[in-house]
C-alpha cells in the first residue's frame, strides 16, 4: 500500500485523500502496530531533512522541509517485467514510534517506542539505529545533557525498593546503558540546566520542585515546596536561575498559575508573575510565552507573555485561545506563535491556536482537525509543520491556512523534528 501522497489545490478537495489515513488510524487503534513491508532504509538524498515518527509502522518518515517532498527508493522491474515503483525512504526503528528528541548538534535523534518502553538512538548522518535502551517503565519525555552525551528520562512508575515509585533513569549515550537512577516519586517532567549542574524534576500531584544537584558528590536531591503543580522550567544563561511554569488549577493545584523565578544555589523563589494558565511555554530572547487554562477542564484557555529579565507581565490581560490541555509551541519566522493542545473539544474549533506575538493578539480560530502532538517551524519559510490528528499538516503562516502542497503518509504520525540545519 503506498504511504505517500503529494497533493495540490484547494484543501477541501483533498478530503477524500484522508480516508486511507483515517482507516489506518482506526486499524492502529484496534489492532496495534504493524510493519507493512514498505519499510526501506537508505540515506536518501534530502538535504533539509525532518524526521516524522509514525506510531503505526514504528518508522521515521523523511521530509525535505524546504520543498515539502520525501525521498524515494529507485524504481525496479521484477522477473515478469512489471515495474515496481519506488517507496518512500523510511528509517525502521521499533514497533511503534512516538516522541522524538533532537540533539543540539543535530547528530542524534532519540525516538521512543511506547509498546516496548524502549528509547532508540538514531544516527542522523547514516539514518540508522545505533542502539537502544529498554527502560524500566513508561515515560512521556526525555532530555539530553548540554554536551549530548547523557540522556535523562523521567518515569512516574519507576520502581524503587522500599520507596514510592517514580524517578529519573540516566543513560550514557556511548554505551546505551542505564548508568544510574534518581528517586523522585511520580516524576513526570524534567529540565536540565545549561551548565549541566542541575536537574529540575516535576512530579504528578505535587506543588514542589525536586532539585537534583548533579555536581555534588554524591549527587543530592532536595524537595523545594511553594510552587503550583510545576511542569517545566527555562534557565538563565549561567544556569543559576530557573523560570518555572506553574500549571496551577488546571493540573490540580489550589494555587494559581504563574511563572516563578527560582534561584537555584539558594533554593529560593525570588519572584512570581501571575498568568492565566501555564501548561506550556516557549522562550524567545527575554520573553517567555505561556499558555494554559485557568480552570479545568480547559474550556477557556489563555496566552500570556512575560518579560523574564525583570519578571513583569507584558500582556495586560490574558489573551483567549482555543481550549484544551496545551503541550507544545513553535514560533514561525513571521512572529506567529503556534500553540497546540493534545486534548480539546475539537468541534467548532480545533486544538491549534495562533497568536501574533508582535501585537499579542490571537488570530481567528482554526477548524477542528484533531489533537496536536508536535509542531515544527520551518527555517527560512513562512511554514509550520503540525502533526494534527495523526496527520502531517503544512500551514502557510502568513494566512494560517493549509498550503496547497501537502504530504500524506499512511499510518498515525506523532512527532516531527528538524534534523539538518538549514543555511
Amino acid at each position: 500500500m503506498p504511504n505517500y501522497i503529494v497533493s495540490s489545490g484547494n484543501p477541501i478537495k483533498r478530503i477524500a485523500m484522508l480516508i486511507p489515513v483515517l482507516l489506518a488510524l482506526l486499524t492502529w487503534s484496534a489492532c496495534g502496530t504493524s510493519n507493512s513491508g514498505t519499510t526501506t532504509t537508505t540515506t536518501g538524498n534530502a538535504k533539509n531533512r525532518a524526521f516524522v515518527s509514525n506510531a503505526y509502522s514504528g518508522n521515521l518518515q523523511i521530509v525535505d522541509s524546504q520543498n515539502d517532498t520525501t525521498p524515494f527508493t529507485a524504481q525496479t522491474t521484477n522477473s515478469e517485467g512489471q515495474v515496481i515503483p519506488g517507496q518512500p525512504v523510511t528509517i525502521a526503528v521499533g514497533i511503534s514510534a512516538t516522541f522524538e528528541v533532537e540533539s543540539s548538534d543535530h547528530t542524534l535523534t532519540l525516538v521512543y517506542d511506547p509498546s516496548a518502553n524502549t528509547l532508540y538512538f538514531v544516527t542522523n548522518s547514516t539514518q540508522t539505529v545505533a542502539g537502544s535502551t529498554p527502560l524500566s517503565s513508561s515515560t512521556g519525555m526525555a532530555a539530553l545533557s548540554p554536551d549530548n552525551n547523557t540522556v535523562y528520562v523521567p518515569e512516574p512508575n519507576l520502581p524503587f525498593i522500599g520507596q514510592r515509585a517514580g524517578g529519573v533513569e540516566v543513560i550514557t549515550r556511548s554505551t546505551f546503558a542505564i548508568s544510574t537512577s534518581y528517586a523522585v516519586p511520580s516524576a513526570r517532567y524534567l529540565a536540565v540546566s545549561p551548565n549541566a549542574d542541575y536537574l529540575l524534576v516535576f512530579a504528578d500531584n505535587s506543588d514542589s520542585v525536586f532539585l537534583i544537584n548533579l555536581a555534588a558528590s554524591p549527587v543530592t536531591t532536595v524537595e523545594v515546596p511553594g510552587f503550583a503543580r510545576p511542569v517545566n522550567a527555562f534557565f538563565s544563561s549561567d544556569g543559576n536561575t530557573a523560570y518555572v511554569l506553574n500549571c496551577g488549577p488546571e493540573c490540580g493545584s489550589a494555587n494559581p498559575a504563574s511563572v516563578m523565578s527560582f534561584n537555584i544555589p539558594s533554593q529560593t523563589i525570588t519572584n512570581t508573575v501571575p498568568v492565566g494558565g501555564a501548561s506550556v511555554g516557549y522562550v524567545n530572547g527575554t520573553t517567555l510565552y505561556v499558555a494554559g487554562s485557568p480552570v479545568p477542564p480547559g474550556t477557556t484557555s489563555t496566552y500570556d507573555a512575560v518579560n523574564i529579565a525583570n519578571m513583569t507581565r507584558i500582556t495586560p490581560n490574558s489573551v483567549t485561545i482555543g481550549d484544551g490541555y496545551h503541550t507544545t509551541m513553535a514560533l514561525a519566522t513571521n512572529n506567529k506563535l503556534y500553540i497546540g493542545a493534545n486534548t480539546c473539544s475539537n468541534t467548532i474549533t480545533g486544538c491549534l491556536s495562533v497568536v501574533n506575538v508582535s501585537t499579542n493578539t490571537a488570530d481567528p480560530p482554526l477548524p477542528p482537525r484533531g489533537a496536536i502532538t508536535s509542531l515544527m517551524s520551518v527555517a527560512n519559510r513562512n511554514v509550520m509543520y503540525a502533526v494534527e490528528g495523526g496527520v502531517l499538516h503544512i500551514y502557510d503562516t502568513s494566512t494560517d491556512q493549509l498550503q496547497n502542497t501537502q504530504i500524506l503518509f499512511s499510518g498515525a504520525l506523532y512527532g516531527v523534528v528538524q534534523v539538518d540545519v538549514t543555511q
